[in-house]
């Protein structure tokens, strides 16, 4: 069974299967618009949907994706998938809409049918739970919007995340790296080799996934991939440190600022709080300001085991919004 025949939609909309590299052009501005909701300002292309998709992987694209339709536009798309945890099992639930036909009743239209299609996925209930995000005040304060409609599902935020921009490149602090650490340009046969150190980073952290080729091409493959930025830190033949700056030009253009990423942030766990990541990340902003960019944005963990959210609030970021990580255990 399809998922788009699982949907239950108010009067007025229809889903329908995905219909591939047609749809990316639409997919890219619902998903921007989306990000835009949710404080994180990075414009997406179709470019990168395309790629995207080239990588998916735990999806099946002729049955597991769809989009939503409102007097023949495309407002809205999602898709079932699930990661595999250390915990268990997770059933991702996704599907960004346009914000102007975001409502209750949309929304519980389409998660009841996400949910219910995931179900095929599910191999050992007793580990298995679903998965979302959605922007929220933060902790501690009510839950609102699309936030709200998730825990009226039975949902809990579980993990918290932030959108920070710095809103200019004046002043970046001096940070120098610890003895024995040096800075190397990223030549291309290093390229999965450093790729490998930043998965490997992140390995026990409470979303590790086992990474393989799919997790590399997902980065190497972006559009908006440029090495000659990135700020890799070695220790004779280990990469204990990097970040990946990048710029997007048409989100530039298109909103009329000169901005840069500091993202993909990463520290070997032998070399965390000596300083790496700081330095890494101050010299990632000069790197940004000699490209012509005036301000730098980055999203973040906030319950980061090395202070990763304080660490960057020191470096003059600022906090544009929350994002809640929703669970729930999956019942049969």
């Amino acid at each position: 069974m399809h998922i788009a025949d699982r949907l239950e939609l108010p009067a007025g909309y229809c889903a329908r299967p995905f219909r591939g590299a047609a749809d990316f052009p639409a997919m890219a501005e619902i998903l921007t618009d989306h990000r835009l909701r949710n404080g994180e300002p990075e414009r997406v292309d179709a470019a990168q949907i395309e790629s995207s998709y080239r990588h998916l992987e735990r999806c099946d694209p002729e049955l597991d994706i769809f989009l939503v339709e409102h007097e023949g536009a495309p407002i809205g798309y999602g898709r079932s998938m699930f990661d595999d945890l250390t915990t268990g099992r997770e059933l991702m639930v996704f599907f960004p809409l346009r914000s102007d036909h975001v409502s209750a009743a949309l929304f519980h239209g389409i998660a009841a049918g996400v949910e219910a299609h995931a179900a095929k996925y599910v191999v050992d209930a007793s580990h298995t739970r679903f998965r979302s995000d959605a922007r929220h005040p933060g902790p501690g304060e009510p839950a609102s919007g699309e936030a709200a409609w998730l825990e009226s599902r039975g949902y809990e935020a579980a993990h918290w995340s932030a959108a920070l921009v710095r809103p200019h490149l004046d002043d970046v602090p001096a940070r120098e790296l610890p003895p024995g650490v040096e800075l190397r340009p990223a030549t291309h046969e290093q390229l999965r080799t450093i790729m490998a150190a930043h998965l490997e980073a992140f390995r026990g952290e409470w979303d590790f996934v086992e990474p393989n080729e799919a997790a590399y091409a997902w980065v190497l493959d972006d559009p908006y991939c440029d090495p000659t930025l990135w700020q890799v830190a070695w220790a004779d033949d280990e990469v204990v440190g990097q970040v990946k700056p990048f710029i997007n030009h048409d989100e530039n253009e298109e909103r009329g600022y000169q901005r840069g990423y500091t993202e993909y942030i990463s520290t070997r766990h032998d070399w965390r709080n000596r300083g790496i990541a700081g330095a890494l990340l101050a010299r990632s902003l000069l790197a940004l300001r000699e490209r012509g960019m005036t301000s730098a944005a980055l999203g973040v963990d906030t319950n980061n085991p090395g202070g990763a959210f304080h660490l960057y609030r020191s470096l003059g970021f600022e906090l544009q919004a929350y994002l809640a990580v929703y669970v729930k255990p999956f019942q049969t």
